[in-house]
């Protein structure tokens, strides 16, 4: 018998060291799966597996790797961010002709979101923030549609030829910084038919006008009509006071009542650019209204709402309802026409157009952003020389270089502010946002109860403006009054939740806490703002001089770290630029005792 040797080397188990790489991840997933599964199950099932091998196909083809497919989510990664996002929109181009000819009822769209970042493999499988940004970017994106993140587009901007609806900065699940989110579709299927194209109504200097449609009674019930029309009616007076936007007359939309057209030739029929429609039902002892706003440029729903409440006082209830839907629109608008500016080649703009691009970079908060901000206002008034609205742009452009500390001459930034401030009430004093620059710039240059009084007045003109509500709290809380401050900031968040200023409405209520000496508070609400916006120095100033006074010294120092980092040369100077002297002496004192030696 042969002896077995015994020199013959064991068997290994095989290791697998985690490799951590940068890649354009992509999520894919299927929209209204379990409800097309619950209805169609082996349809769907069927179909799920042809969409998910032409996928599969379409990865490979573009050189990219399948790395997971579970139930109706596929995961892929690219080492070229170029060919993830060509990928993706010839996924989207080939399930649209696929599912062309299906009953309506049957077709499966997706979502696609794309990332770059650094993910960790191990084996064949990926994890990672990166893969969560991309679940989370995909769960943004449109029906049929591909979402993608500011470092995509970092890599593919001038590469490849799309347009773009940036949804600026979001905070998404799990994700500990806002993230720079956009959807991007192939030019040729943005391009509306030409016929159905909207154009801005003349004499409103090329602004989008927005129609109300009458709202449908479903209750077959007299009483209810009128309180249909009455909601529609009361609603087109709200939107007129906001003066921003032209509102088409009652007398013209209310034509269309029980019209069932196509949004887009409603659209064009009327000179709107958007379409308010609205329902009511009476159910028992309840009233059920809903409303959504439609761009009739494209059909795209941007904004719906429900709204439910006993039937006790009917014109109570119809105010309730009528405020709750103005406050919501402006905001959904000015969102709107942002997207469209930024969409729009620069050469093709009109002033109405350049004034939202500004206004879009005016929303990033970022030095560049905001010297591109003072460019397209400045556009603005070369195209339209006696724009309130342009000079109010620039009036919040200095007053950022001011508060931000993102200008070498704070005086002189100030005296800029104040002049395009004075410059948009001279060409129109009853302009809500003209006036809330000029308060609010007033509050700056030290003179406060003009800042009061502007305020009032713009809250007054403008009832539902968060902007103005905010301004006039923070004067208040600046001149000794933060109890009075308090709520009108709260009443801030409460008009606009959704506000790309809301890390200023929660340094806001901190700061009145601050001054009315509350610092446990005032670092609650200091904490609060930061997470919401990382990185601002005014924030770290905030919980640094409020930690300081509280003796928590640990943690001081490393406020007075983070907003050294910001601003390098914070100094009581600068405080004194645009804070009483009393309130800077208090930071000044705070921000000492937490270590800072300026």
């Amino acid at each position: 018998m042969t002896q077995k040797s015994t020199d013959r080397p064991q068997a290994r188990p095989c290791t697998f060291q985690p490799e951590r790489r940068l890649a354009a991840i992509v999520s894919v997933d299927a929209v209204g799966y379990t409800q097309l599964i619950a209805a169609h199950d082996l349809e769907t099932l069927q179909a799920m597996k042809k969409h998910r091998e032409m996928i599969a196909g379409l990865v490979r083809q573009y050189g990219g790797r399948v790395v997971d497919a579970v139930g109706d989510n596929l995961l892929a990664e690219f080492a070229s961010a170029v060919n993830a996002v060509e990928c993706a929109i010839k996924i989207q181009i080939q399930l649209k002709a696929t599912v062309a000819e299906q009953p309506e009822a049957q077709k499966m769209e997706f979502r696609i979101g794309i990332h770059v970042g650094e993910l960790v493999a191990l084996d064949d499988q990926i994890a990672g923030d990166g893969v969560n940004i991309a679940a989370r970017v995909q769960a943004m994106a449109p029906a049929g549609g591909v979402a993608i993140t500011g470092s995509v587009l970092d890599h593919v901007e001038g590469k490849i030829k799309f347009d773009v609806d940036d949804q600026g900065q979001v905070q998404l699940k799990n994700v500990r910084r806002p993230v720079r989110v956009l959807f991007v579709y192939p030019a040729d299927l943005r391009q509306p038919d030409a016929s159905k194209k909207t154009h801005p109504v003349p004499g409103f200097e090329g602004r989008h006008a927005i129609a109300v449609l009458p709202f449908r009674n479903l209750s077959h019930n007299a009483q209810q009509e009128y309180f249909a029309d009455g909601l529609s009616e009361d609603l087109i007076d709200r939107l007129c006071a906001l003066r921003v936007y032209p509102v088409i007359a009652r007398n013209s939309s209310f034509v269309y009542k029980g019209d069932n057209r196509d949004v887009r030739e409603l659209g064009q029929l009327l000179g709107a650019h958007y379409l308010v429609f609205g329902s009511v039902r009476h159910s028992g002892n309840k009233i059920r209204v809903g409303v959504e706003l439609v761009d009739a440029h494209d059909g795209h729903q941007l904004w719906s709402q429900r709204y439910e409440r006993p039937i006790s006082d009917m014109f109570e209830m119809q105010d309730e309802i009528t405020d709750s839907i103005a406050r919501s629109l402006g905001p959904v608008l000015s969102r709107s026409e942002m997207r469209h500016a930024m969409r729009t080649p620069p050469h093709d703009l009109d002033a109405w157009e350049c004034a939202h691009r500004s206004l879009w970079h005016l929303t990033q908060l970022t030095p560049q952003d905001n010297v591109a901000a003072k460019q397209w206002a400045r556009r603005t008034l070369e195209l339209q020389p006696a724009s309130a609205g342009a000079y109010t742009l620039l009036s919040f452009t200095h007053q950022y270089d001011v508060t931000y500390q993102w200008s070498d001459s704070p005086q002189e930034s100030i005296k800029l502010a104040v002049q395009s401030a004075e410059k948009a009430v001279a060409l129109d004093n009853d302009d809500p946002a003209a006036l809330c620059a000029l308060g609010y710039v007033c509050l700056l240059a030290g003179d406060r109860q003009r800042a009061i009084a502007v305020l009032e007045r713009a809250i007054e003109l403008n009832p539902s403006s968060a902007l103005g509500h905010w301004a006039l709290g923070s004067a208040l809380a600046l001149t000794h009054r933060p109890d009075e401050g308090i709520p009108l900031i709260r009443k801030a968040m409460q008009l606009s939740p959704r506000d790309p200023l809301m890390h200023e409405y929660l340094f806001g209520i901190g700061s009145a806490h601050f001054v009315a000496g509350r610092y446990e508070r005032a670092a609650g609400y200091a904490r609060d703002s930061l997470q919401a916006r990382p990185g601002q120095a005014g924030a770290y100033r905030l919980l640094a001089a409020s930690l300081g006074y509280l003796g928590r010294l640990e943690e001081a120092r490393e406020a007075v770290q983070n907003m050294l980092q910001v601003v390098p040369a914070m100094s009581q100077a600068h405080l004194e630029t645009f804070l009483p002297a009393d309130v800077a002496q208090r930071y000044v004192t705070g921000l000492r005792k937490a270590g800072w030696d300026g």
